[in-house]
């Protein structure tokens, strides 16, 4: 599949889900994410292997109840199946597509929740996504034990205050914490994350047009973020289509006119007027 014919694949997604008023799914949003940005992602081949590895999680579990299940798909993923999180190249773009973490057996939390997430769907274990500041873990299937499990960490189990903890360590006291941390996310605002940490890592390496591809994917999901337009405008002034840039930052400010980086994109906007006459 092209990029082109995986864009149009997963727009059509997005706009069959809102009209019908159904989820988005994961497995196969985040497949045609990866497609996007790798001509020789094979979706049907991928959803293939989440199906073998939720059978083989139901073939270890030993018991049919929630934790015995969810403790089959984490070990028959971060155990015999050896996923981990990528430590040493966190910030490569490929750890946020679904498609490379399958093949390569590395991600970050988000994808490795994903992964987590979906197979333990297809053996009827509803986990849900909770977005923490700076990581991504997944809610236990019982609401009322208050656990979590973090795959980025070899799904290690964690109840609230060791949640509170994890976000101590990774800013400091930067964040205050609240418990709404701690709430579910639904699909849309996960496959919004994903993006965001792909359309990051990209604009870090200076892929500026793959960036651009994760930022027009962000706004089938959310057409109204004015920050898109910010960041899509900055990133047409990087490759120097003036034109586009002008007219996106423009955009932005009639949207977000008190925002805080408003005299900034003004004053961005009035340089690249010079350039273009240049």
């Amino acid at each position: 599949m092209d990029s082109r014919a995986a864009i149009a694949s997963f727009c059509g997604l997005v706009a069959e889900c809102d009209k019908n008023t159904h989820e988005l799914p994961l497995d196969k949003s985040c497949l045609l994410i990866s497609a996007v940005f790798d001509p020789t992602v094979d979706v049907e081949s991928c959803l293939s292997q989440l199906d073998a590895f939720a059978a083989e999680a139901v073939a270890t579990a030993g018991a049919s109840d929630s934790y015995a299940m969810a403790g089959a798909a984490v070990r028959t993923l971060f155990g015999s199946g050896k996923f981990r999180g990528n430590e040493h190249a966190y910030d490569e773009p490929q750890n946020s597509l679904l498609a490379s973490v399958l093949e390569r057996r590395t991600g970050i939390p988000i994808t490795l929740c994903v992964l987590l997430m979906e197979v333990s769907r297809r053996i009827g274990l509803p986990l849900q996504g909770v977005g923490l500041p700076g990581h991504f873990v997944v809610r236990f299937p019982d609401p009322t034990s208050r656990l979590y499990i973090d795959p980025y960490h070899g799904g290690a189990v964690l109840d609230v205050a060791q949640c509170v903890a994890l976000v101590e360590r990774i800013y400091h006291g930067r964040v205050t914490w609240r418990d709404d941390f701690l709430a579910p996310l639904d699909h849309r605002a996960i496959l919004k994350r994903v993006l965001l940490n792909l359309k990051n890592a990209l604009s870090q390496s200076k892929d500026y047009s793959g960036a651009l591809a994760a930022i027009h994917l962000r706004m089938t999901l959310d057409p109204s973020d004015a920050t898109e337009l910010r960041d899509r405008g900055i990133l047409f002034a990087r490759l120097r289509r003036y034109d586009r840039a002008i007219e996106d930052l423009e955009a932005y400010l009639r949207r977000s006119p008190d925002a805080g980086d408003s005299q900034h994109i003004r004053n961005t906007v009035h340089y690249l007027r010079q350039e273009r006459n240049q």
